[in-house]
């Protein structure tokens, strides 16, 4: 991620007001990615059961004899979702580690949390985050790796610890808003 990439997103403004729809999984609802609400669509084709992400659309195909309920749909999004949230996330990680100056953490490990948006190992060597913050704006997914990354520098949330997220996103408080707004949309 480039420089110029880092410094327009740590002053991005997001509208704490924008909403994540929760997802109901059928044809013609949407589905959260990046902080939009992306049309879903569900073909029966003669072509295996896949979700993609097309023209800004998610397209779920299915085999004609396959009964598409919503949480076959579901189970199609959220292993997309694990498979996408891997790569976004470890490159999020790697650029916080580089800029904050602090060692990569040995292990990066991407799960389906259900209370939690991210925590770090008591030894600070393995940073975990939820696959279900790639739903959330690109600003918000960093100031969530921003906010573990600092962890690894300052354990607790005393004032040294928010000074230093402070320091690299200043309005990390915007990001925090929108996360208790829509964040029960996004789990």
């Amino acid at each position: 991620m480039s420089e110029k990439l880092i410094e327009r997103d740590r002053y991005a403004k997001i509208d704490v007001n924008s909403e994540i729809r929760k997802p109901t999984f059928e044809e013609n609802s949407t589905l959260p990615f990046l902080g939009k609400n992306y049309p879903l669509k569900i073909f029966t084709r003669e072509a295996r059961n896949s979700i993609s992400f097309v023209d800004a659309q998610f397209i779920v195909n299915t085999w004609p004899s396959k009964n598409v309920t919503a949480q076959y749909v579901e189970k199609l999004y959220e292993h997309w979702l694990m498979k996408v949230a891997r790569p976004i996330l470890k490159n999020k990680v790697e650029t916080y580690s580089e800029k904050l100056d602090i060692i990569k953490p040995e292990k990066i490990a991407i799960k389906r949390l259900k209370k939690r948006w991210g925590s770090i190992s008591k030894k600070g060597d393995a940073i975990n985050l939820n696959a279900h913050l790639v739903k959330a704006p690109e600003d918000v997914v960093n100031y969530i790796v921003l906010h573990e990354i600092c962890h690894l520098k300052i354990k607790e949330h005393s004032h040294h610890y928010w000074e230093l997220l402070h320091k690299f996103m200043p309005d990390y408080k915007e990001k925090a808003s929108w996360l208790d707004i829509n964040g029960g949309n996004l789990l």
